[in-house]
């Protein structure tokens, strides 16, 4: 039985012996990349600097193109996270420079170097290229085959359709389109793997909805489009991957009903989700109990290397959960949550969360439950409705934090793990009086012991906190930070040293029509909110004024889309800034169930990871 008491003795007895000797210079070891679509994440490991004084910059630029551009800093990390109330250790011991490069063009080349700089007398410089991940696209001169509800049998042609997934899976060859017809084909497995470049894509025909009740995936390099997933029994798996599948493409697709609707492996890697559209089996208006905090719209399995995206979830616990590490999860439209919106917990460095909307969560917009390693990107996202905007119930390494809009009607509390952070023109909306806009307070030592938050109040060497902006309406309090009250930025930023360029904003005065919760929150031009961040690269580099605008919208740049894309556009590879498609939050309800709606087989178990907010 592990002594859990005696391994965090050790590990605290050996770090205060080890920061009590002479800085140790640095010297650097193994690098490992990663590319996603748009991001290419970065690990350095190193030994020494036990000061944390050096430093690592990043240079990139396309392949054949001149100009070297900044990227952000890598992030010291030198993390050992733990969590005692689920017995979760990190993986190892983490002594590393860590980092992402973000926006990058889908499919180019890239030339990065990096160059690391220790005062106490080393320095390093690493050059390498790597291409992106282009946009996943179906092959090229397609057979072209039939597939109708069935048991067996079936040459696959139009005429004689092979009877059932079952008989198409076993003929089926990479870049074979396999064209799904209306009707229902029951719980199969998708076995069959296709070749990089040569998906074997199972598509609806476009004339009636293909209705499964599950699926495995147990196969490499398919694809799966236009089909409906209909349950109307609790706590049930729609689609789960088994095993180590890989460049798996997930679009357009239903899910109804389902505790949880997309479930990975944690061996599954650089899966594409988009577009699809999930409706959980919470109710509107749901109120679980404690024992039931399980269901996911997607479950990335502790995996890695994904990207979720455009999306519409509702009616789950959590919206999307358990990125590993070097994934991204942007565009997501993510509301009515019976617990989190984004729940990366237990994930390790360069998990990427940008431009999503995140609307009614009952409890969190993101949750750090924990966090075993950094950093992780937390860019531009609208959070509004129920909900408060962190769940720091656990561990937390660094985190990037930039551009995000929280309204939250309860006030932000353990605001003291933003030491851990590098935040930058963000917007900190309270919506109801007269709660502060950032509470801190010691942890007792019974929540120190399961938790292993920090009861830390002074920046470290991981704090950058500053530009921000704050509504805490007409409270006379801001700030409650570490048993002292603020009433306003100025003389909370003189107290404590955060938030130097930081200032007070009134919610009615900055944005052209505040509501809560919101479809967008644009900003007044002329308010003060507007022209008030500062400069980051490789972030907001392209602001529109005469510096960036604090919170998710810059003036006079397109609002983002939300959820799933007109297939017409979605085609030319849009990114992030793109025009906008008008969509209700609303209570949506799952399709009507038929009198003969599937009864499924297999039953969700409760994963033992999970956790409600108040454990």
């Amino acid at each position: 039985m592990v002594n859990w008491k005696v391994i965090l003795s050790v590990a605290l007895s050996c770090a205060t012996a080890f920061a009590a000797e002479e800085p140790i210079t640095t010297v650097a070891g193994e690098l490992r990349t990663h590319a996603t679509i748009h991001s290419i994440g970065i690990e350095w490991d190193i030994t020494g600097d036990s000061n944390h004084n050096a430093t690592c910059t990043v240079r990139f630029r396309k392949e054949g193109t001149g100009a070297w551009r900044p990227a952000l800093n890598l992030f010291r990390t030198d993390y050992y996270g733990w969590y005692k109330s689920r017995k979760v250790l990190a993986k190892r011991p983490y002594n590393m420079f860590a980092g992402s490069i973000l926006f990058l063009e889908p499919g180019a080349g890239y030339e990065v170097i990096l160059d690391l700089e220790d005062p106490d007398g080393s320095a390093e410089t690493k050059r390498f290229n790597l291409r992106m991940r282009d946009w996943p696209r179906k092959p090229a001169r397609a057979r072209t085959r039939h597939v109708i509800p069935g048991d067996g049998g079936g040459r696959g042609t139009k005429e004689d359709p092979f009877r059932g997934v079952a008989a198409a899976n076993e003929a089926a060859r990479p870049g074979d389109v396999m064209l799904l017809h209306e009707g229902r084909y029951g719980a199969p497995a998708l076995s069959a793997s296709g070749q990089a470049g040569r998906y074997i894509v199972w598509q609806a025909t476009g004339e009636g909805v293909p209705v499964f009740e599950a699926m495995r995936i147990t196969a490499s390099h398919v694809w799966l489009e236009g089909v409906s997933f209909l349950n109307r029994h609790k706590g049930t798996f729609a689609l789960r991957a088994e095993g180590a599948g890989k460049d798996v493409v997930l679009t357009r697709n239903r899910f109804d009903g389902y505790g949880y609707a997309i479930t990975c492996d944690p061996a599954s890697r650089d899966w594409t989700i988009t577009d699809n559209v999930i409706v959980g089996d919470y109710p509107p208006g749901h109120k679980p109990p404690r024992t039931e905090f399980s269901g996911e719209g997607v479950d990335l399995g502790h995996s890695e290397g994904h990207v979720v995206a455009w999306n519409s979830i509702c009616h789950v616990a959590d919206g999307v959960s358990y990125a590993d590490r070097d994934c991204d999860i942007f565009g997501n439209d993510i509301f009515d949550t019976s617990d989190d919106g984004l729940e990366p917990d237990y994930g390790y460095s360069n998990v990427r969360m940008w431009g999503n909307r995140i609307t009614n969560s009952k409890h969190f917009h993101f949750s750090f439950q924990p966090m075993l390693c950094g950093p992780w990107y937390i860019i531009r996202n609208l959070c509004t409705g129920r909900g408060n905007p962190f769940k720091f119930n656990g561990p937390v390494d660094q985190f990037f934090l930039a551009h995000n809009t929280f309204v939250s009607t309860r006030p932000f509390y353990s605001a003291q793990v933003l030491l851990n952070s590098y935040a930058r023109n963000n917007l900190f909306i309270v919506a109801a009086d007269p709660w502060p806009v950032w509470t801190a307070k010691p942890w007792k030592e019974k929540d120190v012991g399961v938790y292993m938050l920090p009861n830390n109040f002074e920046p470290i060497y991981k704090t950058d906190v500053d530009y921000d902006g704050f509504d805490w309406g007409n409270g006379p309090t801001a700030f409650h930070w570490n048993g002292q009250k603020y009433p306003d930025v100025k003389s909370f930023s003189a107290a404590t040293g955060l938030q130097r360029h930081g200032r007070g904003v009134a919610k009615e005065d900055i944005f052209l029509a505040y509501s809560d919760p919101a479809k967008y929150l644009e900003l007044r031009p002329g308010s003060n909110a507007v022209d008030a961040g500062q400069v980051v690269p490789n972030v907001n580099e392209d602001f529109a004024g005469k510096a960036p605008d604090l919170g998710a919208f810059e003036v006079g740049r397109p609002l983002p889309h939300y959820g799933p894309r007109d297939p017409g556009t979605a085609e030319k590879g849009e990114t992030f800034w793109v025009a906008p498609v008008v969509e209700t939050i609303a209570n949506r309800k799952p399709l009507a169930e038929p009198e003969d709606a599937p009864v499924l087989l297999e039953t969700a178990s409760v994963p033992t990871n999970r956790t409600s907010p108040g454990e």
